[in-house]
């Protein structure tokens, strides 16, 4: 069986990342998408290889031969859009962040679990083999006992004034909005529960509404830390992932292509790590998780969880104390 898919929003990322994945992926099969222009709709349509090009929400999602509906548009309107889905028994892929706030994420679940479809959030780097692997060392106690994570996330962007991105009521925030969500998760996938989180951020160097600099130290209850730098206004950085434990060391990096540099004990190596298609991955778990009852890699649960430590790491930022997570 294959899900027939819709896409909500093919947008660049869409265009370039999803809908080939969902060619790609077993299991899944590209059948409509929506764009507000109908000769851009049709286009993409034809490009894309999907059946039915749609220029309003309600046409898509009344399309009764759709199975799921992956929701990549502006944060402000996942919550409504996830629900509505939902509503019409769609299983839903949904972008990161979830929703603007915790409150949203909530809502989004109960919407899911009550119409009894499935509900996945888009936290890509869970699905690298690289950070498989590194979890399963924690597991199997490799590291000893973990101590402290740093993950940077820090990129070039250009923030203009009328993107939705660069607006607080549409977005939500900046790069903690933006980029926050996947550092906070997959520290979270392998180190474990977040309780406390202290941060601050900067508008200074673009000028914008929102964070465009910022950083986010993380507590957890097996007693470890982490670190995570964000930021849109930094030309280069090529390091991915740092971790430490008592009993061995890991870097995650970038030299022409993803590197692992592990140090157990006195045993050390480099460990190159080759490029996958984390869509394709992510879409072919999804038709795993419906079709079989496959766990989620990537929940609802974990989409909110990741919303709470975000909206605590904002208030951090402006009480200037650390906040604590229940």
């Amino acid at each position: 069986m294959h899900l027939k898919w819709g896409v909500l929003g093919a947008g660049s990322v869409a265009q370039r990342r999803a809908m080939p994945a969902i060619q790609k992926a077993d299991g899944a099969e590209l059948h409509a998408l929506l764009s507000r222009d109908t000769q851009r709709a049709e286009r993409l349509a034809r490009e894309h290889g999907a059946t039915n090009a749609y220029t309003t929400v309600d046409a898509l999602l009344t399309d009764d031969a759709l199975d799921a509906i992956y929701v990549s548009t502006p944060v402000h309107l996942h919550c409504e859009q996830v629900i509505a889905a939902a509503e019409r028994g769609l299983h839903v892929l949904c972008d990161k962040p979830m929703a603007l706030t915790p409150r949203e994420c909530r809502e989004m679940i109960a919407a899911c679990d009550a119409n009894g479809v499935h509900l996945q959030v888009c936290f890509l780097f869970r699905f690298h083999s690289c950070f498989q692997q590194i979890r399963t060392w924690i597991d199997d106690g490799r590291f000893g006992k973990i101590v402290h994570g740093r993950m940077p996330f820090l990129k070039y962007y250009e923030l203009k004034p009328d993107e939705w991105r660069a607006q607080p009521e549409l977005g939500g925030g900046g790069c903690f909005m933006d980029l926050g969500p996947h550092s906070v998760d997959l520290l979270r996938y392998l180190i474990g529960e977040i309780n406390a989180v202290s941060a601050f951020y900067s508008r200074t160097t673009q000028g914008t509404p929102v964070e465009d600099t910022g950083g986010i130290f993380l507590r957890f209850d097996n007693g470890a830390q982490a670190f995570t730098d964000l930021s849109f206004s930094v030309s280069q950085c090529d390091i991915v992932l740092e971790l430490y434990g008592t009993e061995g060391t890991i870097w995650v990096y970038n030299d022409d292509g993803w590197k692992l540099k592990t140090y157990f004990g006195e045993e050390k190596q480099v460990i190159p790590s080759q490029y996958e298609d984390l869509y394709q991955f992510q879409f072919e778990h999804f038709a795993d998780c419906v079709e079989r009852g496959v766990p989620a890699i990537a929940s609802g649960a974990d989409g909110l969880r990741a919303s709470e430590v975000l909206a605590a790491a904002y208030r951090s930022a402006e009480t200037g104390r650390t906040e604590q997570i229940s």
